[in-house]
């Protein structure tokens, strides 16, 4: 009997397409995987602060004893290469910018002669300029944010060595000003996060502070283009754009984010969207008209003003609660400081020195360790020691200032 031998399967052969695709999406996957890794361990990352604490010996001046201490913290929390956060690609100058602007303007004003860690972080900031003159870490399109505030800390320190750098960065500063046609551009005036980017009124307000540190006036036609979009992103009568997407603009003179989006939720108003002021860009769209040289007597600098004697708190970034918290104070002190009053009385008929509830309010804050961090909300990285503590103190430095001025 003849034996029938079994027929071995061979395994269908896999099309090369489908190789191709199935590569191609584990390729996909590592790139999504390594990009997470970058932004949730590198961008924000920090290294532990090197050593315990100093003892800060009481000057009998609270804000000043507080700023020691956050200074310490800061010094204590640099990385080996200068710069204040270890990530391999995040927008270092910009972090470290932060650090150095606020030590340098604060009471001791900090300068690198007599900081070598300070002379390390400048370094490290200038060796970050690209050859369009922008300051930062390309990847992260967030060049302009990142060369106004290395802008700020190079001036801030008085060193005509940085000049050469200043100039670069200021040429690219005004070339990323939306320069078209007013009339079909709601960004007309605005400055990008890139050039031709986003904009948003909060970048606009770094930028102006930037450029007025360089020495760019009051009557320059980028200033003048600039008032132009903090009209329109002003919740009052004198907005000639007061639709956006259909939104509509409000009447209460504060401001909201970029033409059409505010940061708090619409109001619903017979059906129709009404954009709503919030704090922290309110208080930029003063500092910004101010740092213009816009007189007081300006219906949009009179209304602006009116919305912060309406709005007055120390208790929250108005409107949006305890996000960018600190951020918000930093804004509220530049912004009332370069209006001038010392005091001032809101709407409810009280009285406040707001230099020193301000301060005050900031010193409570401060943790053991000389550092601050928002601890109701991490919305904008306020959950990051480092740069919360920069803005904490460049606050309370400009409190401790203006209460000083004779």
């Amino acid at each position: 009997m003849e034996t029938v031998q079994p027929v071995s399967e061979k395994s269908p052969v896999t099309p090369f397409w489908k190789k191709a695709v199935k590569l191609i999406g584990l390729v996909v996957c590592l790139l999504v995987a390594i990009g997470a890794y970058g932004y949730y361990f590198e961008m924000t990352g920090h290294s532990t602060p090197k050593g315990e604490p100093a003892k800060i010996a009481p000057s009998g001046d609270a804000a000043l004893d507080a700023i020691r201490r956050g200074a310490d913290f800061l010094k204590r929390s640099q990385e080996e290469d200068g710069h204040f956060s270890k990530g391999l690609v995040d927008p270092k100058p910009a972090y470290t910018a932060l650090i150095v602007d606020a030590l340098a303007r604060s009471p001791e004003k900090y300068r690198e002669k007599d900081h070598a860690f300070l002379e390390k972080a400048v370094k490290a900031i200038v060796a970050k300029q690209q050859p369009n003159g922008s300051v930062c870490t390309p990847i992260f399109n967030l060049d302009t944010y990142s060369t106004a505030m290395s802008v700020l800390a190079l001036t801030a320190l008085e060193n005509p060595e940085y000049q050469p750098v200043v100039e670069k960065a200021k040429r690219y500063l005004l070339d990323v000003q939306y320069k078209d046609d007013e009339d079909n551009n709601s960004n007309f005036g605005a400055a990008g996060y890139t050039k031709g980017g986003k904009t948003s009124g909060d970048m606009t307000a770094n930028w102006v502070e930037a450029l007025k540190a360089t020495g760019v006036k009051e009557n320059d036609e980028a200033f003048k283009n600039a008032q132009k979009f903090f009209s329109r992103i002003q919740n009052t009568e004198t907005n000639d754009k007061p639709n956006i997407g259909g939104k509509e603009a409000g009447k209460d003179g504060g401001f909201y984010y970029r033409p059409g989006e505010s940061k708090p939720s619409d109001e619903i108003k017979n059906g129709i969207h009404v954009l709503k002021s919030y704090g922290l860009m309110s208080y930029a769209g003063l500092k910004s008209f101010m740092y213009m040289n816009v007189p007081k007597d300006d219906p949009r600098v009179a209304s602006a003003h009116k919305w912060v004697l309406d709005n007055y708190t120390l208790e929250e970034n108005k409107n949006i609660g305890a996000d960018g918290l600190f951020y918000y104070y930093q804004t509220m002190a530049k912004a009332l400081a370069a209006y001038g009053d010392k005091t001032i009385t809101t709407s409810d008929g009280k009285q406040h020195d707001w230099a020193k509830e301000l301060s005050d309010t900031i010193v409570s804050l401060q943790d053991a360790d000389g550092s601050w961090h928002n601890k109701q909300s991490s919305r904008w990285m306020e959950n990051d020691p480092v740069m919360v503590t920069a803005f904490a103190i460049r606050a309370l430095s400009i409190c401790h200032d203006f209460a000083h001025v004779k």
